[in-house]
């Protein structure tokens, strides 16, 4: 294996700079780095990846055209032997389609759509993708048989490895992190994500919560029918409807007491791997592959999807007993590291580049 660069679809940047530092290490390796994200990360991206820089256009954007053919062009001077993209958008398709023959493998992070980002377009596109790559990443056994259900490719080219652990953001961490009173529900207010239920379990339970706060945080207008009973809450919630930085994201993680994650609908969760980096108590719902990388009571604390009743009892569960809450959360960080660790998941990955090509001169010389 001599060298791969990698793609970030939109949403995917915190994943694959930790990906593309891990596999610096056993390949040369470009990054299709947005410049705002360049500018984010600055010296956190290793010095062993070359990062081609370009500017994301959002979706009707026609000057797209110009940023991907400027790209296909860096791609082409850095000579990779695999372009690796992490999700896919209209413009990744674009881009695709400017490649020519360098074999592409596409981790896909949700081999279904979330329920709300079910259309016409995004299905297309993401089947597109799929289409023109010949190998596939996704995250658990039970998502590659989904996966296979679907889309019907060749077992043998999709790798399973878990989703690595977040821990960029741990260098922005307060000291001393020290955890308080907050229920946190992070990321962006999607349906999907089940902030409603939240809400609604806390304001059930709140007068047994004493002292405790539910924090939201993140964009999204997936709450504006929720506004009654927020305003109801008062100052018992704490509601950031914007984007968060980087560093706020860090004091938030590292001072919730619990994080809950009432996701009706998803594969995985970044999420859960950003609180692992931090050592938070989780409390998650069984959706996708995360029964399989976490063990209820032991990693987390689990309940079915939407289950309000559940969750509020999680909630009381985890509040009355603070040594499960420090267990929970010691847990899942030393888990994560072992069993989530990016090197592995890198050398796991290059294995698999190598059976592609592998098999590819294989299949030319035929």
């Amino acid at each position: 294996m001599r060298s791969v660069v990698l793609h970030a679809g939109p949403g995917l940047d915190d994943y694959t700079l930790h990906l593309a530092n891990a596999l610096s290490e056993f390949a040369r390796v470009g990054y299709c780095i947005d410049a705002y994200q360049r500018e984010r990360f600055g010296d956190a991206l290793n010095q062993r990846v070359t990062p081609l820089v370009f500017h994301r256009p959002r979706r009707r954007e026609m000057w797209g055209f110009r940023e991907m053919l400027k790209l296909s062009h860096a791609i082409e001077e850095f000579r990779p032997d695999i372009f690796h993209l992490q999700g896919d958008g209209a413009w990744e398709g674009v881009l695709l389609r400017m490649l020519g023959d360098l074999p592409v493998v596409n981790t896909v992070h949700d081999p279904v759509k979330h329920v709300d980002q079910r259309n016409w377009m995004n299905n297309t596109l993401q089947a597109d993708a799929i289409r023109r790559s010949r190998g596939w990443v996704v995250h658990s056994d039970g998502l590659k048989r989904v996966f296979l259900e679907r889309f019907h490719v060749d077992a043998e080219r999709v790798l399973v490895h878990p989703h690595g652990i977040l821990d960029y953001y741990v260098r922005f961490a307060p000291t001393p992190a020290e955890r308080n009173k907050n229920i946190l529900f992070f990321g962006e207010m999607r349906f999907n994500k089940g902030g409603d239920i939240l809400l609604r379990a806390f304001d059930s339970i709140k007068e047994e919560l004493t002292g405790w706060k539910l924090v939201l945080a993140g964009q999204g207008g997936g709450l504006t029918n929720e506004t009654v009973m927020m305003a109801r809450l008062g100052e018992r919630l704490d509601f950031r409807q914007r984007f968060i930085p980087d560093e706020e994201t860090a004091t938030l993680f590292s001072h919730a007491g619990i994080v809950a994650i009432p996701y009706r609908h998803g594969s995985q969760s970044g999420v859960l791997a950003l609180a692992a980096a931090f050592g938070c108590p989780v409390l998650i719902t069984r959706i996708g592959s995360l029964p399989e990388l976490v063990k209820d009571h032991e990693h987390a604390l689990l309940v079915d999807p939407e289950d309000e009743t559940a969750l509020a009892n999680g909630l009381l569960a985890m509040v009355a007993d603070e040594s499960l809450r420090t267990e929970l959360g010691w847990n899942l960080k030393e888990h994560a590291q072992v069993k989530w660790s990016w090197k592995a998941i890198a050398q796991h990955t290059v294995g698999f580049y190598e059976e592609l090509l592998a098999s590819s001169r294989e299949n030319i010389r035929a």
